[in-house]
C-alpha cells in the first residue's frame, strides 16, 4: 500500500512540475516581452485593443522559439532591412535568408492565432 501512495505522490509532483519546466524552457526575460509588445503596439497605432494581441503574439512566438533563437532570428530579420553595406551582410547569405524566412513564418502564423491582421 505504501508503494502505491509513493507512486501517486511522484506522479502528482511530476504533473505539477511539468508545465513549469516546459514553460521555463522558452521563458523570455520580462523586459524583452515588454519591449516586443510596445514595439508591436506602436506598429498598430497604439490602439488599446492591440495590448492583448501583441502580448498574445510574443507568447505564441515564445512557444515556438527558445529565447536565444528568438534573439538571433529577430535580429537577422531587423538587420536585413538595413540599407547599404551593413544591411547587405544580413541579406547576402542563404543562412540569413533562411533565418528571416523562418522568423517571418512564425510571426505570420502567430499573428493569425492572435487575430492580428
Amino acid at each position: 500500500m505504501n508503494v502505491h501512495r509513493f507512486q501517486i505522490t511522484v506522479a502528482t509532483l511530476a504533473a505539477l512540475l511539468a508545465p513549469g519546466l516546459a514553460s521555463a524552457a522558452n521563458d523570455y526575460p520580462t523586459s524583452s516581452r515588454v519591449e516586443f509588445a510596445l514595439e508591436c503596439l506602436q506598429t498598430y497605432g497604439n490602439n488599446h485593443e492591440y495590448i492583448y494581441k501583441c502580448s498574445c503574439l510574443i507568447d505564441e512566438i515564445a512557444e515556438k522559439l527558445s529565447y536565444d533563437e528568438y534573439v538571433e532570428l529577430s535580429s537577422f530579420s531587423r538587420s536585413s532591412g538595413m540599407s547599404g553595406e551593413r544591411g547587405g551582410m544580413f541579406r547576402g547569405t542563404d543562412q540569413t535568408k533562411d533565418a528571416v524566412k523562418k522568423y517571418m513564418g512564425i510571426v505570420s502564423e502567430s499573428k493569425k492565432r492572435c487575430f492580428i491582421k
